[in-house]
């Protein structure tokens, strides 16, 4: 007989990490692929994570076991994960091989220390993964919140942000490598471009640190403790896991004579980093609440406002599908018909329409079919279905954008994709059914649910 605690350790654990690391193998390295890229192929990321979140944490029936379930998690993971992808990192590679790049086209460097590397990189890592994490937590107070502590919540965040923009611009010396040593270099952009570059994305990092460290400060200050482990967890686990990947910028000299795409290497491993660090957090956070956890919750398990988490699913998969699917084709389009600027205007005056008009007929069905307060039953009786349309939608996306076919290269990352799918797809559909073994109780109020 397999114990309760191993049992554990497998449903809430394993399966869970395996699962957000397999997405976020597939998902991050489309990212920096034709179509994508920045806060686009974020979000194509971040809508994969916030939905795997949200279905394999919710039980069939209207009280949930567990803290993290509301339908605002897929929309949240997603503007998180998006928001943290409008900065680069394209300056920090060298580092690791103890070159800060000047000018890069002229093969003008400055000797640098690869600790250097590793830092930025666990700068970068922790809010990048940690943002999505931050507002995952404003979906699953411990306690309710009131329009004041709203407020002090986003100001606390923002402030963050501000401040560590703040301690960027007035301490240089601090957070730029060699400036002191390198103050004409510096000085002189145009000739040094690089630097440029690295004034702008060390400088961003910070800012998204502000922000990630203003949030965790609210957390730690309101001692919402679940809140704060999901917030450090996510955030530290990412910044050691990829200041440990260094950008793969060690496999040229590994593997010297290789042809070999490393970077999208690269980029997939840093998704499966993150992935990783969702499950450990899903794991130490999310487990189903012991009876006096559950009792001092109440009826916020059972989310006493189901319109409102209709709204919050159908929002975050609506627009995080329909960006995601206009940048597929616009990617699609960039590799086999070419002008992808061309077609991203064209793209975007079809989709960009039915992206409003759906939230609007969306809003009005949840307005013409509202379900009552307290409502006895299922509010997402589609949710199995709502789950295998992202994965496929996403993993289909995946397959429009790696080719030509021409290319081995972009085969051994189609067929990579096509793994990681039939793993996500079994491990969701086990879970699928492992919920289905849960009793439900009979629903006590009949009404309409999506």
């Amino acid at each position: 007989m397999i114990s309760t605690h191993s049992r554990r350790l497998g449903q809430d654990l394993v399966l869970p990490t395996l699962l957000f690391a397999a997405l976020g193998g597939m998902t991050w390295a489309v990212r920096g692929c034709s179509g994508y890229g920045g806060m686009d192929g974020c979000l194509f990321a971040g809508v994969t994570w916030g939905a795997a979140w949200w279905f394999i944490s919710r039980q069939p029936g209207p009280r949930q076991s567990r803290r993290y379930t509301s339908g605002w998690i897929i929309l949240a993971v997603a503007a998180g994960v998006a928001v943290s992808g409008n900065r680069g990192w394209m300056q920090w590679p060298s580092f690791f091989d103890g070159r800060l790049q000047t000018n890069t086209p002229k093969g003008q460097f400055a000797p640098l220390s690869p600790a250097y590397g590793y830092l930025w990189l666990f700068i970068a890592g922790v809010p990048w993964a940690g943002i999505g994490a931050c507002l995952l937590a404003w979906c699953a107070s411990g306690r309710p919140l009131r329009a004041r502590d709203w407020a002090l919540r986003l100001a606390c965040a923002f402030a963050g942000a501000a401040l560590g923009r703040w301690l960027f611009n007035h301490f240089p010396d601090l957070f730029l490598p060699l400036h002191q040593r390198l103050a004409a270099e510096y000085a002189n952009l145009q000739a040094h471009p690089n630097l440029g570059r690295l004034i702008r994305d060390n400088g961003q990092a910070l800012t998204h640190l502000g922000f990630y460290l203003g949030c965790l400060a609210y957390e730690a200050g309101r001692r919402d403790w679940k809140n704060v482990i999901l917030i450090l967890t996510v955030g530290l686990v990412n910044g050691a896991g990829w200041a440990t990947l260094r950008n793969w910028s060690w496999a040229n000299h590994l593997w010297p004579t290789a042809h070999f795409n490393f970077w999208r290497c690269w980029e997939s491993s840093a998704g499966i980093s993150i992935g990783v660090a969702y499950g450990i957090a899903y794991f130490l956070v999310n487990q189903p609440l012991a009876e006096t956890e559950q009792t001092e919750l109440g009826p916020w398990l059972g989310h006493p406002h189901p319109n409102a988490e209709r709204i919050g699913a159908y929002l975050g998969l609506w627009l995080g599908l329909g960006i995601s699917i206009k940048n597929g084709l616009k990617g699609w389009a960039n590799i086999y018909v070419g002008n992808e600027s061309y077609w991203n205007a064209v793209l975007w005056r079809i989709i960009g329409p039915l992206l409003i008009l759906g939230v609007i007929a969306l809003l009005l069905r949840v307005w013409r079919r509202p379900l009552p307060r307290g409502f006895a039953a299922d509010a997402f009786p589609r949710a199995y279905r709502w789950i295998w349309l992202v994965l496929i939608t996403q993993n289909v996306l995946a397959q429009l954008i790696t080719g030509p076919w021409t290319a081995w290269n972009e085969v051994a990352f189609s067929l990579y994709y096509l793994l990681l799918f039939l793993l996500s797809g079994v491990i969701v559909h086990h879970l699928h059914c492992l919920r289905a073994l849960v009793p439900v109780r009979p629903a006590a109020t009949a009404g309409a649910a999506g």
